[in-house]
């Protein structure tokens, strides 16, 4: 890329702004995920939280348990989904200069919920427990859309994007039309695959934090790295490739590890909505349009914002759970709206 725009672009002392950046949402993000261990059937003080969080050994078994095996779990698994859906939300948006563009654009939520609901009639049609495998059902349910989309997209280096979104809008539909009929024949198992289609986090545990958690944290960051191919394609198409952006090869690496990235997610997850389309919206608002600030802040304030909807799908209704995706959507557009209207003011 031309070294002058890398030079001029964006603000002044971005790099110390975004350590500051990554700092503070640390900092915040921890605090928040203690505020939340809170809540939950069992009540347990603020005061026994630090001293289990502390020293664990030497108090209340008990409620080690509640906090370590089912609380904390379940916090950083809602961290890392945040962070991922608004981190692939904001690229995705960035790379198709579309303010609606959403990480499920490219069909991998469709591919991901028929897998899902495959495994979860198999289930109760033979009888046999697939639960602990339906991770791995939606997994390949998404990788088939994606491997769908590209195939009937016949995507190239040169080719623009628009190929690749219609050959995703029409999967989707696809595999939605498909998810229709196995609920038009499910009974039981109806229940569940709604539930699974709506989004949850009640399955957490660590062995599906530690699987989850490589595939986010590096693909973050890979996508991270392409901040400033993104502000130089927010100046126009014909302007990046004159400031020596290969736009095409662009796509293609954002594309295949944005759709990896939600594809592992949703695959634990579930679908939850929303996150993904709002947060880097709101954190645009906040500071600005250059991706090397905005995809930091987006990230820390999708996790924030998704364990505290958790809290509330948890308590609204205690001990009935409503599921997740139904929460970020009620909370998060009446927040939208405001900081549109505020920004526009």
């Amino acid at each position: 890329m031309n070294k002058s725009f890398t030079h001029n672009s964006g603000y002044a002392h971005w790099k110390k702004k975004a350590m500051l950046i990554i700092l503070a949402g640390t900092l915040v993000t921890l605090l928040s995920g203690i505020i939340c261990l809170n809540f939950g059937a069992v009540s347990i003080r603020p005061g026994e939280i630090i001293s289990l969080l502390l020293n664990s050994n030497n108090y209340d078994k008990t409620k080690s348990l509640i906090i370590w095996q089912l609380r904390a779990p379940r916090i950083i698994l809602g961290i890392l989904t945040g962070a991922a859906l608004s981190m692939v939300g904001g690229v995705f948006q960035g790379i198709l200069r579309n303010p609606l563009a959403d990480p499920y654009i490219l069909g991998v939520s469709a591919g991901a919920a028929l897998g899902a609901c495959i495994g979860i009639a198999f289930q109760y049609i033979t009888g046999y427990a697939f639960a602990s495998y339906l991770p791995l059902f939606a997994f390949l349910g998404a990788m088939l859309s994606l491997y769908l989309v590209y195939r009937s997209s016949k995507i190239s280096f040169s080719a623009n994007s628009t190929g690749l979104l219609l050959s995703g809008v029409a999967i989707t539909f696809l595999f939605s039309a498909l998810i229709t009929v196995l609920l038009a024949f499910s009974r039981r198992e109806l229940h569940s695959m709604v539930f699974w289609l709506m989004g949850d986090l009640s399955a957490a545990n660590w062995q599906k934090i530690n699987i989850i958690t490589l595939p986010v944290i590096f693909g973050s960051i890979l996508l991270y790295f392409s901040s400033l191919d993104l502000n130089a394609l927010a100046l126009g198409e014909e302007e990046a490739l004159h400031l020596g952006v290969n736009t095409g090869k662009l796509r293609i690496r954002i594309f295949l590890i944005g759709s990896i990235i939600i594809a592992t997610i949703v695959s634990f997850t579930g679908l939850i909505g929303f996150v993904g389309l709002i947060i880097p919206h709101i954190a645009r608002l906040l500071v600005g349009p250059d991706h090397r600030i905005m995809l930091p802040i987006a990230s820390f304030l999708g996790g924030i914002f998704l364990i505290f909807c958790d809290v509330l799908a948890r308590i609204l209704v205690s001990p009935t759970e409503i599921p997740i995706g139904a929460i970020t959507a009620i909370v998060g557009v009446p927040i939208f709206i405001y900081l549109l209207r505020r920004n526009r003011q």
